[in-house]
Parts: structure tokens; sequence; C-alpha cells
């Protein structure tokens, strides 16, 4: 037998599987008749998922189905069978098939298939996934690692987790699986799963889905055991010099903050953000078989930065705000960021800190704003091959310069607190912008200017621009 046809194999007994095979390929009407009607327990042990008794591949299995329905129609099936479970296992692992198979798909015309079907199916599946995720072969764990984040990604991702969490409150594989690659190779993957697990929409809490909140709460509790018990095997991962490994160590510490901002405080109080090696995870890379510049871990980096700020609780944004070199390194990159990174990194800056709600002060506001932060923003905003980073870069821009809330403009008359911000600063953002040449650059100009007309005076002394025409001799 061919392994590996398709993402899923199904395992049947081989003489057993040899046997009804070979009946199908001749007149296998009477047989279908009784294999459909027989017992649930009679399919199941059929299609066992036991590996030791061999490997039958999921085109034989595909062939079964399809012979099934075109002996007896479905309807037909449902009607002479009487017995609900027995039908949804054998329209189960037709589903399994047909959501696996790259290629092929199996589809029932003018009706959906039924949800006891889906609910089999996702059973069936955990079932081998759960249970090769804990082998001791790498390869194996690796294979299903991934499988299982389509899974989670697809349509029908959803019911998987809900599946998963009612058959494991405790998340006991995911536990062994990670306990069975503890300061081995494969530890990724497995982290890697997880951070799929805890960052899935319908796992964080609704407050009007009773079964959502419930589900939340185990996630939850497991997130926790990873913050109190597990951070010396993330440490490993980190330090490591796989970016692979290290990758999935951020993705799973950001997936935990998202979850909410307890979890967020926890992983601020608990995170060692004084590593050696933290804050290289910034820095791009350069391969050596390309000239263009390439990151490997600085999306991760970017990524567990910023998720605090995502939850947007004002006590936890002023204390990891004060990891000033964290955000220097997101900030002091953002020239060298795809387009999407850039819009991620800004729109949360613009929505998370820059607004009354977030309690921010300006002085600690004005910290993110520094010079070179600033020069990235100017040429942000000139960028031409993305409007919409360049019009939120200047968005930002004209927010953080004009709004004496940020630290940058001053209000010398505000109550009870005057603001003395930071011209030297402000007037040399302005020297630098290319007002006759950029719009949003000269746009910006105006509104720092308007805003406090006294930079328009400064601005003028040291006018970046030379007047002189020297064509014309009466000048």
């Amino acid at each position: 037998m061919r392994r590996n046809l398709t993402l899923v194999e199904i395992k049947l007994g081989s003489d057993v599987s040899r046997e009804f095979i070979k009946s199908l390929r001749g007149h296998a009407d009477g047989l279908l008749h009784e294999y459909v009607l027989g017992s649930v327990q009679s399919f199941y042990k059929l299609g066992s998922f036991d590996t030791a008794t061999g490997v039958a591949s999921v085109k034989a299995m595909r062939m079964v189905f399809n012979k099934g329905l075109g002996v007896l129609g479905r309807n037909r099936c449902c009607w002479l069978i009487g017995e609900v479970e027995t039908c949804r296992v054998w329209f189960g692992y037709g589903m399994v098939l047909a959501m696996e198979d790259g290629n092929e798909s199996i589809e029932f015309e003018g009706e959906e298939l039924p949800e006891g079907v889906m609910k089999v199916s996702h059973e069936a599946k955990l079932k081998e996934l759960l249970r090769n995720l804990t082998s001791v072969e790498i390869k194996l764990c690796s294979d299903v690692s991934k499988e299982f984040i389509k899974l989670l990604r697809g349509h029908a991702g959803g019911e998987m987790l809900r599946e998963y969490v009612k058959t494991s409150c405790k998340c006991s594989e995911l536990l062994q699986a990670w306990k069975l690659r503890q300061g081995k190779p494969g530890l990724s993957y497995v982290l890697s799963l997880i951070s799929a697990i805890l960052s899935h929409p319908d796992g964080i809490c609704k407050s009007n889905d009773m079964e959502g909140i419930a589900i939340s709460r185990v996630l939850d509790k497991f997130a926790r055991l990873i913050i109190e018990e597990k951070l010396g095997d993330v440490y490993r991962e980190l330090n490591s010099k796989e970016a692979k490994c290290q990758n999935a160590a951020l993705l799973l510490l950001a997936s935990i903050v998202r979850r909410g901002s307890g979890l967020a405080s926890d992983v601020a109080k608990s995170f060692d953000f004084k590593l050696p090696i933290f804050l290289k995870f910034a820095e791009y890379k350069r391969k050596k078989i390309e000239t263009k510049r390439k990151h490997s871990t600085r999306r991760s980096f970017v990524g567990f930065a910023m998720s605090f700020l995502e939850v947007g609780k004002p006590g936890l944004l002023r204390w990891v705000l004060q990891q000033k070199e964290m955000y220097f390194g997101v900030l002091r990159g953002l020239g060298n960021d795809d387009n999407e990174t850039v819009v991620y990194v800004l729109s949360t800056l613009r929505d998370r800190i820059l607004v009354p709600e977030s309690l921010v002060s300006p002085g600690l506001r004005s910290v993110l704003f520094g010079s070179v932060t600033l020069d990235q923003l100017i040429s942000l905003s000139g960028r031409e091959d993305s409007e919409v980073a360049a019009e939120l870069a200047h968005s930002v821009m004209v927010i953080a310069c004009t709004d004496p809330s940020n630290g940058l403009m001053p209000d010398l008359n505000r109550h009870p607190t005057p603001l003395r911000g930071n011209p030297k600063r402000l007037l040399g953002v302005m020297k630098k912008l290319k007002a006759t040449q950029i719009d949003y650059h000269r746009d910006l100009l105006l509104a720092i200017v308007k805003g406090k007309p006294s930079f328009g005076s400064a601005y003028m002394d040291e006018f970046p621009y030379n007047l002189e025409d020297h064509a014309s001799p009466t000048w």
C-alpha cells in the first residue's frame, strides 16, 4: 500500500480491507446492503484506527464510500438503517475523505450533510491527530501539528476546537506532547499548535455564549499553567539558534497575551525582557543568496510586543511601555517592514495609545516618538508602493506632532500642569519634510504651524530651501 496519498490515512485491518475492496470490484450490491445495515461496532472494527493492523489508502476508502452512495442513495440509507448513529458513522468517514483530499471531493447534490456527520468526522479526526501528536517520530509529530493547525484555520475550525476541549478539559494530550519533546528537537511543532489553539477566536470568551465561556476558561487555565510552569522551556527555545524555534516561542507568548488583560499582565510580570538575545529578534537578517533584506524573527517579535498594546488595559499599557527597548526595536525597523506590518503597528498605536482612554502620560508617549522613529514615519508617509501605509503614517504623525497630549507639541496654557513638549524635536521633523515634493509632508508642516504659529517663524529662520534666483540680474 502507498502511504501519504493525502494528509489523512484511513487505517484498516489489512486482511479485512483487502477482501472487502476486492469484493467491491465485483458485484458488491448485496455486500454493501449488509455492510450499511451492520452495527456501528462492525464499522468501527473495519475502520479501526489501530496502526498496528496495517494501512489502506484513502483512495480505497473513497471507493467504498462512493459505491455505497451509488447503491443505496443517501436518503434510502437513512430510511433503511433507522439508526442515526450508524448513518452518521458512514457519512462521517466520507466527510473526512472529502475534507482532506486536495484533488478530489465528495459532494451531495441539493442538501448539506447533517450536523451529526461533521461531529463524527471531528471525533474520528481528533482521535487520529491526538494519538499521532504524541508519537516519538518527529516527522509524524510535525505533519500532525501542521495538519491540526490547517484544520483549525478552516471553516470547521471552531467546531474542531470545541470538540477537543470537551473531550480533553485539561489539554492533557498537548501537555503529554510537550513533555515528550521537552529539551529535544520538535518542541516548536507543539508550541505552534498550542499557539493556534489559544489564538482561535472561538476559544476566547464571549459574554453571550455560555459554551464559549466554558471553553475559554479551560484554555485560560491551560495558558496560565504554561506561564507558571513552562517558561523555562520557552526560554530554551528562544535561546536556540533556530529561527523556527524562536518564532514558535514568540507566537505562543503573543497568543497567551491576546487572550485578555489578566493573562497579559501575568506574562508582563513573569517574562524576562532582559534576556540577552531578546532584542536581537527585532533585527533583520540578510540571507547569503539574496541582496534583499529579509527578516526571520522580526515579525514574531513585533507581534509579541504589540500584543500587549492590543489588549489595551490602561494599567498594563503604562507598565509595559516602560520596556522602552522592546518598542524601540519595533518602531526603528518600520521603514524596512512590509506594508502589512506597518499598517498593523501604526493602527495599533493610533487606536490603543494615542487616545485619551489609554491614560498614558505625555512624557511616556513622547518617548515612543523619538527622532529615529519620527524619521521612519517621515519616510513611510512618502512611500509610493502603498497608499494605505503612507496615509496611516501621515495620520499618526499629525496626531503625534499636533496634539500636546502626545508630548511633542507644547501647551504652556494647560491647567493644572503646563506641557512643555519637545520643540527641538518637532523643528527637526519640520526641516526633514519634503514639503515641495510630497503632499503628506506639506500637510503635516502646515498642521504643525497651525497648532503653534511660532514654529512657522522658527522654521523660516532655518528655511531649508534656496530662494535665490541666480538667473535674474535684479534679484
